[in-house]
């Protein structure tokens, strides 16, 4: 349960950081990029509070396990997470953008920690607002804060960075008819380390496209990690709470220890 847990929020995190943007002139191709970037927000989901129930398997060479996460959200400030094994909560989880508490009954143990932390222990930056991006199918880089080339690629468009960043390899691949995000992906080539996010489907939420199975998969050299969510039911801009307090007599525990 506890690996579960945690990497269903922090594995896929290893796809954050930044582009720079650029003073070069603008051209034809750019200003195509731009009005393709532009179509993309304007058909996303957008929302105040999400209520959703998720099936989350998870798969490397050791384990194979499968939970329930209850996710919530309200835009920009909090995502609270419980996972459970038939009906019986193993763990929660509440995400800030300052700080990320968690804790997980089987061991009685909890941790508690900001993003820089995180950042210093993976060796990239990550922030709130890319985890929140992930899991409503947006790509985790805002794409208008950067400059970008687009290429067409077994009929997606493929979006790249004009100059990819010194450690990371980042694209992106969209759909031409209702411009959604189909997959990302990021390459760390110095560490052997890549990640690939795919939406397979989706579904209408308040008449918008939002993810309904996505999968993860984690490759550090040959070692493979497997983390696919499927969406069962989503709400949005409905009323939420987020309980959450650590029990009593948990011991705090460091990322090293997982």
């Amino acid at each position: 349960m506890k690996k579960i847990a945690f990497l269903f929020v922090f594995s896929m995190l290893v796809s954050c950081g930044g582009t720079k943007k650029t003073t070069n002139k603008a051209t034809t191709e750019d200003i195509a990029t731009a009005r393709l970037i532009e179509n993309h927000y304007g058909n996303t989901f957008e929302f105040n509070t999400l209520v959703a129930r998720t099936r989350v398997r998870y798969q490397d060479k050791k384990s194979r396990q499968a939970v329930t996460v209850n996710i919530r959200m309200e835009k920009d400030k909090k995502i609270w997470m419980s996972a459970s094994i038939l009906g019986i909560t193993g763990a929660k989880a509440l995400i800030t953008p300052e700080k990320i508490s968690f804790y997980e009954k089987i061991n009685r143990r909890y941790f508690e920690g900001d993003f820089s932390f995180l950042s210093q222990y993976f060796g990239v930056q990550m922030d709130f607002e890319q985890l929140q991006r992930l899991l409503i199918g947006q790509t985790v880089y805002n794409l208008r804060d950067g400059n970008y080339q687009v290429d067409q690629v077994e009929g997606l468009y493929k979006i790249t960075p004009k100059k990819q960043l010194d450690i990371l390899n980042l694209f992106f691949f969209m759909e031409p008819q209702d411009f959604l995000i189909k997959k990302q992906q990021v390459t760390q080539p110095k560490d052997n380390l890549s990640l690939d996010v795919n939406y397979t489907t989706h579904q209408l939420v308040k008449g918008k496209s939002f993810p309904k199975n996505i999968a993860i998969e984690v490759l550090e050299n040959t070692d493979q990690t497997h983390i696919d969510i499927e969406y069962r039911s989503v709400e949005a801009d409905v009323p939420v709470r987020f309980p959450f307090s650590i029990p009593s007599g948990y011991k705090k525990i460091t990322l090293d220890e997982f």
